[in-house]
Formats: C-alpha cells, structure tokens, sequence
C-alpha cells in the first residue's frame, strides 16, 4: 500500500489527538499532518510548492481566526480548486442541512459521532471512500500529466 497524505485542520487539541490516533489506527501508513485552524491551512496551501502531494483534506468547521467555511470561501475567492476533497468534519449538524459548505467547494460534509466507535467508523468511511474507492484524483492526475508531455 502506498502511503497516502492528509491534512487534518482541527483546533482542539483533544479532538486533533483522537483523529490522528484513530487514523494511524484504520491505516498505518497515513501520513497525518495536523493544522491548527483555517489559517495555518490557507498559508500552508498557498506556501506548499506542490499541493497534489495531498490526497484529502479533514477540516473542522467552527475555528478560531479563520473558520471551515471561510477557508472554502476564500480558495472560492481566489478561483483556487484545490487538487483533493476537502471533507468538513464537525459536531455541527445545522451545516449539514446547509448548502453553503457544498456551495464553497466542500467535496462532503460528515458529522461528527458521539461515541468512541461510531467516530471511528466515520473517519473509517471517509479513508474508504475518498482514499480506497474515490478515483477522480488518479484520472486527474493522469491527465495533467498527459498534457505536460
């Protein structure tokens, strides 16, 4: 299996510890890499010389500075499609309901679970789909590179 990278954007320390244990936990070879709010995500993206490294995004929506939501407003803003999904991940069940995530360019938009096991299973879902079974970024990826040759 080849390592795949993620980028999980979450400010409570308790909550950034449990979903990278539980993501080593479904993967081993994950490689997590944990920012601190909506801000450290959008100077990151814009200082990364290579975006596509990344294979997903694990964002939570209520942050402190710059929020879920302003993140994919901004990118939105700035015409930036981002070269992986970007899943909201948040105990907010309003924004489910609400269209503005998937109008801002979230890719899927989970709740988080209250018990131990159904969180498991949740981020458990989101690797399978967005990392086992979703294959837009390969046929994106062959093509980008079909066209620089």
């Amino acid at each position: 299996m080849s390592t795949h990278r993620i980028l999980l954007i979450e400010d409570d320390p308790s909550e950034a510890q449990l979903a990278q244990r539980t993501l080593h936990k479904i993967d081993p070879e994950l490689e997590v890499i944990r920012l601190h709010d909506g801000e450290d995500f959008l100077n990151y993206y814009h200082q990364h010389p290579t975006p596509r490294d990344f294979d997903l995004a694990i964002m939570d929506l209520h942050m402190p500075r710059t929020s879920g939501l302003e993140v994919l407003r901004t990118l939105q803003q700035e015409d930036q499609r981002t070269p992986f999904p970007i899943v909201m991940f948040s105990s907010s069940e309003n924004q489910q309901r609400s269209p503005r995530p998937y109008a801002y360019g979230s890719s899927a938009f989970v709740t988080k679970p209250n018990t131990a096991a159904d969180y498991r299973q949740a981020l458990s879902n989101i690797i399978r789909f967005w990392i086992n079974t979703n294959r837009v970024r390969d046929h994106e990826c062959r093509m980008a590179a079909d066209v620089s040759h």
